[in-house]
């Protein structure tokens, strides 16, 4: 199939008529491309571990995580679906009662609402967080600001 320049894609589809769907409107929200370096971070309340806001949108949030050896995520549940990616480090994630274990280039999907625990192993972890939805990435704003 041939790529079209945008005057073919914005030419009438053949067949096209009064009853097409209208065109969807622009997001009212800005893009955003944003450096690692200049990314907002935040550093739990026990210390040992910090979340750097990549890319907050209206349907998903995106972050770095980064986890001392050893800590821990309690037992907890969020309202939407959650992915991690690792990139570094290993641990034991419980999703539901089933315990997984992780190292570097594993994807955990968690579905809305899971029963979900994290222990991480001996060495720091970093991975990308991902929710289907930015209302859980709001916990976050308790932590404290990095300088």
């Amino acid at each position: 199939m041939a790529l079209q320049t945008s005057a073919a894609t914005d030419a009438p589809a053949e067949g096209g008529g009064a009853n097409d769907p209208a065109p969807a409107e622009p997001s009212a929200v800005q893009a955003t491309v944003v450096a690692l370096a200049d990314a907002p971070s935040f550093v739990a309340p026990n210390g040992t571990a910090t979340i750097t806001h990549l890319a907050l949108g209206q349907n998903a949030y995106l972050g770095r995580l980064r986890m001392d050896a050893g800590a821990a995520v309690p037992v907890h549940r969020d309202p939407t679906e959650e992915y991690i990616h690792v990139l570094e480090g290993s641990g034991t994630m419980t999703i539901d009662g089933e315990t997984h274990e992780l190292g570097p280039g594993t994807t955990i999907y968690m579905p809305a609402n899971a029963e979900v625990s994290f222990q991480n192993g001996d060495a720091e972890m970093i991975g990308l967080q991902v929710f289907a939805g930015p209302e859980p990435a709001a916990k976050y704003q308790a932590w404290t600001p990095t300088p």
